[in-house]
């Protein structure tokens, strides 16, 4: 009878595990900035995370997996980023301009990190990550509805769910466009967001009075 392995055994080895699906996933990024996903090769990421070809499939089926797992880590690091900015704020005035701060970080993340970039770009030809990308969408709209929906009581629901996922869907490419086009037009895309993210919740407090 085969000894079972203790839990600090275990752990270790998990440890492990996590420790390697992060340098895999950090060398794919690295790859990708550099090459762009199109020409990245398996062989590539496993040179690059010094692991045997064969090693790397017990991680990763494929590079679409590798993809997609780079693509959740993203929208986990900008999960927390909005939480991190709304979830205190006690008035509507303050969630509104804490949902522009936010919005403001991001578009800056796709001004200076090549690798978002990268990854909104494989997700536009995806089906897979576009669902992905849907679900958390819908996910982040309905925390920003669960602070927001007690400042304005008398707005349908489903609204207010759609003005949150409206408002966070067009963060993305608003962030991508100002990239692609010439930089002092680009800048001019942020203060009009952030004037559309007020309007967008400006009309809904003026339902709740009228």
């Amino acid at each position: 009878m085969s000894a079972q392995k203790s839990p600090a055994r275990r752990r270790a080895s998990q440890t492990r595990s996590k420790t390697t699906v992060q340098r895999i996933l950090d060398s794919a990024a690295a790859l990708i900035v550099e090459q762009g996903a199109d020409r990245v090769t398996m062989t590539e990421i496993a040179q690059r995370s010094n692991l045997v070809i064969g090693s790397l499939y017990q991680y990763f089926s494929d590079k679409s997996a590798i993809l997609k797992a780079l693509l959740i880590q993203h929208n986990a690091d900008t999960r927390l980023m909005i939480h991190t900015y709304i979830s205190k704020v006690k008035g509507l005035d303050e969630f509104v301009q804490s949902l522009e701060d936010a919005f403001e970080q991001y578009f800056g993340l796709h001004q200076k990190d090549p690798l978002v970039n990268c990854i909104w770009s494989v997700v536009q030809t995806d089906a897979e990550l576009q669902s992905i990308d849907i679900e958390d969408t819908l996910q982040n709209a309905r925390y920003l509805q669960s602070i927001c929906g007690s400042m304005l009581p008398h707005v349908d629901s489903e609204r207010l769910l759609a003005t949150c996922a409206l408002m966070l869907h067009f963060a993305a490419p608003t962030g991508r466009f100002a990239r692609a086009i010439p930089p002092a037009l680009g800048q001019q895309t942020l203060p009009i967001f952030r004037q559309m993210i007020r309007d967008a919740f400006r009309a809904l407090r003026v339902e709740t009075t009228q």
